[in-house]
């Protein structure tokens, strides 16, 4: 299986429930972690990155194969809970990659795109050229999280519109939102439920999926607090299990399961060092 994830990675600091540290960041990042334990899976990166960025290289496949300046976007993340506070930093670094020859041969050899920016650096019309480069029958799932961000000037995450939203929808079979992207993020999902399938993130409570008049909920056995150890990249690895699992047997109960599983899991150990195991 072919997996692309085009964005952002980042470095992250991070000071967690019971952990601090930093390491390489993004979703992009995180799905790679989690597929490195997935049998027949191959990921690629398409992302923007600077020359200190090459220490998280070594393991990884990311085009371009080489820095595109010398700093790479940093985020300063403290998580209690299910409450996060964000800083973003070298964000000028951030812009997206040309779309050339090799960019599209990573997209037309995909069997799972997602798309997961974390600042909205990325225009209509970029997102629009590359989507479709995709095969038919790929799953293609919009993470849009970064849409959700602006920054002040002490360079903090703040709440933005997700303005592109009505356009860049309709592309994806898939939109994941986590509950605590926006505070009005459930009517927002419903008004998306007729353009597309979505799925709500909700922590300890599990995930529900819309589409039209339809949902799905797939309730997840809750953590105690004193008992996560990091809970960074959650919400990525539920998505990285979704589209793996979702690509194999077209069955989206199935999938949220899967996903709540392997997510639940990653909450007992740092993220620098996940840990699970596959459900049978």
């Amino acid at each position: 299986m072919n997996i692309t994830v085009i964005g952002h990675v980042c470095i992250d600091n991070n000071i967690s429930e019971n952990t601090t540290y930093t390491s390489a960041g993004s979703p992009a990042m995180f799905m790679t972690k989690v597929y490195k334990n997935f049998p027949e899976v191959k990921i690629n990166i398409i992302a923007p990155y600077g020359k200190d960025f090459l220490p998280y290289c070594k393991d990884i496949n990311i085009y371009p194969k080489k820095p595109i300046g010398d700093w790479t976007l940093i985020y300063e993340n403290k998580s209690k809970g299910n409450i996060r506070t964000q800083k973003a930093l070298n964000r000028q670094s951030a812009k997206s990659i040309p779309i050339d020859k090799e960019f599209k041969t990573i997209i037309a050899s995909s069997d799972v795109i997602f798309f997961a920016p974390i600042t909205p650096d990325f225009s209509i019309d970029y997102v629009e050229n590359f989507i479709t480069l995709a095969k038919k029958d790929s799953v293609k799932i919009l993470i849009p999280q970064g849409y959700y961000r602006n920054f002040d000037k002490d360079d903090n995450v703040i709440q933005r519109d997700f303005i592109e939203a009505e356009k860049l929808i309709p592309l994806f079979d898939f939109v994941i939102v986590s509950d605590q992207d926006h505070k009005d993020i459930n009517n927002i999902a419903k008004s998306w439920a007729g353009k597309t399938n979505v799925i709500i993130t909700m922590g300890d409570k599990g995930a529900m999926h819309l589409y039209r008049s339809n949902s799905i909920f797939a309730p997840v056995d809750p953590v105690k607090p004193e008992d996560v150890v990091d809970s960074v990249g959650s919400g990525d690895i539920f998505s990285a299990a979704f589209g793996y699992k979702f690509f194999l047997t077209k069955n989206i109960k199935q999938s949220l399961e899967f996903a709540n599983n392997i997510a639940r899991q990653c909450l007992f150990y740092p993220s620098n060092n996940l840990q699970f195991t596959l459900p049978n």
